[in-house]
């Protein structure tokens, strides 16, 4: 996996500080209800990271609020599978949830590889943007892995930006074409600040909570 490679490809540094808004046609009634689902949608992951950082400490907050989070995504917009990547400052998976079945290290290390490398989620990662796959029969973005344990025909990736670092990936999937549109690429560009800070808090509790200097 050439984590560097994907932070550095496409284009230099100063294009790359801040997130490319996600480009779309809709018109001003469709995105008064994107706003108005992200709204609803960021009260309950700020609920679930609440819960969670009064609930549970130490290493095991990160990972439960990663399911969590995506657990709530993936309900939010009715994908049928989601995963999840964080990506350190060195280039290296800190974290990540599959969606698929438990696999060998080596296996998942394999997976994400292909998926970052060569897929939607290397794409949303190093253009800072949004990605929707309306048919992933048709769009070469869409890395198909052997023995993929679900069927994916559509797709919506999201970067996760703190500040000017790209920390990691959020990829949905549906068996069905079509079904992610606009109004939620939308709807997670108004969620991905709430969503990166949430996964920095966790981190932060994560690391200094057991030392008791948050």
């Amino acid at each position: 996996m050439n984590l560097t490679k994907i932070n550095s490809q496409d284009s230099p540094i100063p294009d790359r500080l801040n997130v490319v808004p996600f480009q779309s046609s809709l018109e001003e009634h469709s995105l008064l209800i994107a706003s108005q689902a992200a709204i609803k949608l960021q009260t309950n992951l700020l609920k679930s990271s609440i819960s969670y950082a009064q609930s549970i400490s130490g290493s095991l907050i990160l990972k439960a609020t990663l399911k969590q989070t995506l657990e709530i995504l993936t309900q939010f917009t009715d994908a049928g599978e989601g995963s999840i990547f964080l990506i350190n400052e060195d280039g290296q998976i800190e974290e990540s949830i599959l969606a698929r079945s438990p696999v060998t290290r080596d296996r998942k290390d394999s997976v994400i590889s292909k998926v970052l490398d060569e897929g939607l989620a290397g794409w949303a990662f190093r253009h800072r943007q949004i990605g929707i796959i309306y048919d992933a029969v048709t769009d070469d973005r869409w890395v198909q892995l052997p023995d993929q344990p679900y069927v994916a025909r559509s797709a919506l990736a999201i970067p996760l930006i703190y500040g000017i670092e790209a920390i990691g990936i959020i990829t949905l999937t549906h068996p069905q074409p079509n079904h992610f549109n606009e109004e939620l690429g939308m709807m997670m560009q108004y969620c991905m600040e709430i969503i990166a800070a949430i996964v920095v808090n966790a981190q932060l509790h994560a690391k200094y909570r057991p030392l008791d200097l948050v």
